[in-house]
């Protein structure tokens, strides 16, 4: 018995320093579906660096431009609260602000994008995916469900920009007959590859349950029954440019996990994250690694801090009966 404690005694250990704690509710994160959790905190760190690197932009393309210059003050925060405070003040002159202010990151990342499609197999189950798997530990005081329905909530789109440094426009438009689509403008990058920054202007046109199995949706996209299909969604990510090409398709899915499956004795909800990409194969090898390797990183660390943001504002919502469920759920 004394052996058995000693050899278990380092997996606990592991597993407890994975869990990161924000708005009073625990966390932890993995890359990969075998992965172990992370066992240093994502979201402050990465939120912080990817702060300064948007507020930077921003103050830049605002002195330039002359738009919102008044958001601007005398003393420069740019911490993720003070960078959101910055993003409000630009949205509550125009919503569309951004466009105009980053219209020349959107050029630069339509052509990188199309260098990428270009240089790639059209095969989706040769695809390489930047993903997450984020749990939250809510212990049943927000579900999958509840989660899944503030999403297509207008409270979802208007969170939006205060999810992530480097948001920056959402709309999203349920049909009657439950179809979804959303116009997005976004960027990720830039903290943890050489490649940069690509703010991107995209749209995705039909966001709906996927059929696995098909060249659209590969068999190797599926992530089992854990995730009840009823509750994925999986579109395709179309540029905004004149060519409307194709770069990635996006495929998010949320479950309950009871508390015999997470690390500290509370159930929750999981929110799997994924975007799959071209693979820039017929790129050079250095190119190649540093966009699987780091590029995607970067993209999956976004994807920590967009949940968590997010899940806290689900669950203020929920909270307080403003989250309605559609029916169907």
């Amino acid at each position: 018995m004394q052996l058995r404690t000693l050899a278990l005694a380092p997996a606990f250990i592991a597993l407890t320093g994975a869990i990161e704690t924000h708005g009073g509710y625990q966390y932890e994160a993995r890359f990969s579906p075998d992965a172990a959790p992370e066992t240093k905190d994502v979201k402050d760190p990465y939120e912080t660096a990817a702060a300064k690197q948007a507020y930077s932009r921003l103050q830049e393309q605002i002195k330039i431009t002359g738009i919102s210059s008044h958001c601007l003050t005398d003393y420069e925060d740019d911490s993720p609260a003070g960078l959101y405070a910055l993003k409000r003040c630009v949205v509550a002159d125009n919503k569309s602000n951004f466009f105009t202010l980053l219209y020349e990151d959107i050029e630069e990342s339509n052509n990188f994008w199309h260098q990428v499609i270009s240089e790639s197999t059209d095969d989706r189950s040769k695809w390489v995916p930047a993903r997450a798997y984020t749990k939250g530990y809510f212990n049943g005081s927000l579900t999958s469900t509840q989660f899944a329905a503030w999403t297509l909530s207008d409270n979802a789109d208007k969170a939006n920009n205060d999810a992530n440094p480097e948001h920056y426009y959402k709309e999203t438009v349920l049909e009657a007959s439950g179809a979804q689509s959303s116009k997005i403008f976004e960027g990720w990058g830039g903290v943890l590859s050489t490649i940069g920054m690509k703010r991107t202007n995209f749209t995705v046109p039909a966001f709906a349950t996927p059929k696995f199995g098909t060249a659209d949706t590969p068999e190797t996209w599926d992530i089992g029954a854990s995730f009840p299909l009823p509750l994925q969604r999986v579109g395709a990510k179309v540029l905004e440019s004149a060519d409307g090409q194709t770069f990635g398709a996006l495929h998010i899915a949320v479950r309950d996990f009871d508390a015999s499956e997470g690390s500290t004795g509370l159930s929750g909800i999981e929110v799997y994250s994924a975007v799959w990409y071209p693979p820039w194969d017929q790129a050079s090898k250095e190119d190649q690694a540093e966009f699987e390797n780091n590029y995607l990183a970067d993209e999956a660390h976004h994807m920590v801090v967009e949940v968590i943001n997010l899940t806290l504002k689900a669950h203020e919502d929920c909270k307080s009966g403003a989250c309605v469920l559609p029916s169907g759920f």
